[in-house]
């Protein structure tokens, strides 16, 4: 039995209580997100413009598990989170990022839970320090940088949402692993891993992690039937099927889901290249950004991506032998990164981000309390628990507050990595072509690497140039048939041109190309609104 708090040791009790409050101070990081602005995506996951979310009736509300309420994903979990934010706060982004926060405390104590149970499951030894140790582990958890991303950008409410009941879903089976297999912890276990693939695809993942728990605790209860143990692995594994089916029918018919074919070698190469960039990320987390580009990494990422796979089976073969936790942590940190090794490959900003490692961290924090927990005293503990969070609490507070505005966000994005094509087209779009300095923008369009990315976004600024001039014409007095003629003109220009690029994209091994010409293909269909009647409304010739 876990000990009571009066009967724990005085310094255990030191730890615990500085623990607390380093755990409280850290959540306090990100509270200035309560009142930061909304930013990028928000206005089409968060759905201001999403009749469905903003003014569907209670009454209709099972219409979220038929179709999806969004251009890209079939959410029905996270999208009805967004409609109850419009019914309890309207159109106050301070109600937002409050949901996010809550959100994000759920998934600390989800955590603290998983923690103390596999603690109580795979370190019988220290049961008494149980608690402890989990809140340690729920500390470092909370202050990791690479969260700020998650819980400052309501857009990426659906990585916590994954997060916390993906956590709670492990949580739930390894009580049930250690108290005889009930049947109820399995369904229970399931039905939140069902929750969890439906507030994020990429929530699918988790079912390798709780294969792995099952596994590990194979030959702990030899009594418990092999039927019960097989029934609870094999419906875990028919929830994911069906999930994986759902998404793969919806993303044919979003676009999130792309074809892309550039050949073996250059697919596990990129993949090599997303691993390797999310190790480091997830350990040394700094500088931190909105895009990571892979293709930046010299030859060694091959190097870094066999390394982590070694230490992962190695993690296995720890776990068929010893009760230990370290190994269950290098599972956690690693199996989320299945799917976004881009191995199916699917349109993102860019195909290394920190929302990613939201579980990630989890596991790191587990393979950290497994050292803890083996230096076995509390001052020792502390020490190493401040090391690792001051630092990290630096770099946290200084991201929060690049996040408060979308301006300064893109800005020191296009300061940090000037060349990556994403963040010139966050330059140009929002900011050049706003103040109408089509100048300025044609030379930065033209530092696009790929040719049919700069001749995109050069086909976008000529259609914003021209659309001006016959704005013009038309303020002074009837516009001319000649402004209106290069405007379209222009238009059909940037139709080709997101043509040709789109077949480029079908052998390019970065895929986040694919995000650059869907944001020409949205900013030409805003401008394209006006095309109908300017361009009907010209003669032949």
């Amino acid at each position: 039995m876990e000990q009571r708090a009066s009967q724990l040791d005085p310094q255990w009790r030191m730890l615990r209580t500085t623990a607390a409050l380093l755990l409280g101070c850290s959540f306090c990081l990100f509270l200035p997100t309560l009142f930061h602005n909304l930013f990028a995506d928000d206005d089409i996951y968060l759905a201001f413009t999403n009749r469905m979310v903003r003014h569907l009736p209670w009454t209709d509300l099972y219409l979220f598990l038929l179709k999806p309420a969004n251009a890209w994903e079939f959410l029905p979990l996270r999208d009805f989170g967004y409609w109850l934010d419009f019914r309890l706060f309207g159109d106050d982004p301070f109600g937002f990022h409050f949901s996010n926060l809550a959100w994000y405390g759920l998934s600390a104590a989800a955590f603290w839970w998983l923690i103390k149970e596999l603690i109580l499951l795979f370190r019988p030894a220290w049961t008494g320090q149980a608690s402890v140790l989990a809140l340690c582990g729920s500390v470092l958890f909370v202050v990791h940088p690479a969260h700020v991303e998650a819980a400052a950008w309501v857009a990426s409410r659906k990585d916590l949402m994954a997060g916390a009941i993906g956590f709670l879903a492990a949580a739930t089976l390894a009580r049930g692993l250690r108290t005889g297999w009930p049947y109820r912890y399995g369904l229970s276990a399931a039905v939140l891993l069902l929750l969890a693939c439906f507030s994020k695809a990429a929530g699918m993942a988790q079912v390798l992690f709780l294969t792995t728990l099952i596994v590990a605790a194979w030959r702990q209860d030899p009594e418990v039937a092999t039927e019960r143990k097989i029934a609870t692995l094999m419906l875990l594994w028919v929830v994911v099927v069906f999930a994986a089916i759902v998404h793969m029918k919806v993303a044919e018919t979003t676009g999130i889901r792309i074809e892309n074919h550039p050949g073996g070698m250059a697919v596990f190469d990129r993949a090599s290249r997303i691993f390797s960039m999310l190790g480091g990320l997830l350990l040394l987390p700094h500088p931190m950004g909105l895009y990571h580009d892979v293709y930046r990494m010299g030859e060694w990422h091959w190097l870094t991506s066999m390394a982590g796979v070694l230490l992962t089976l190695l993690a296995l073969a720890v776990l068929c032998v010893r009760r230990v936790l370290w190994p269950l942590g290098v599972v956690l940190a690693v199996v989320p990164w299945a799917v976004y090794l881009q191995l199916i490959p699917f349109t993102t900003w860019s195909m290394a981000s920190e929302r990613f490692l939201f579980v990630s961290v989890g596991g790191l924090a587990i393979v950290l309390v497994d050292v803890m927990g083996c230096l076995a005293q509390p001052r020792r503990i502390i020490a190493l628990l401040l090391m690792i969070s001051v630092p990290m609490a630096l770099i946290t507070w200084k991201r929060v507050g690049e996040w408060e505005l979308g301006t300064t966000l893109r800005a020191l994005e296009y300061e940090r990595q000037p060349e990556f094509h994403n963040a010139i087209r966050d330059q140009i779009l929002p900011v050049l072509l706003s103040k109408q300095q089509y100048l300025e923008a044609e030379t930065l369009a033209r530092r696009v690497h790929r040719g049919y990315g700069a001749a995109a976004l050069l086909a976008l600024v000529h259609a914003e140039s021209a659309f001006t001039e016959w704005d013009k014409s038309r303020a002074a007095g009837p516009p001319t048939p000649a402004s209106g003629l290069t405007y379209c003109l222009a238009m059909t220009s940037v139709r080709h041109a997101l043509s040709v690029g789109y077949a480029q994209i079908l052998g390019e091994p970065d895929v986040s190309y694919n995000n650059l010409l869907r944001s020409i293909e949205r900013q030409t269909k805003i401008r394209f609104g006006y095309a109908p009647g300017i361009c009907g409304a010209i003669p032949a010739t």
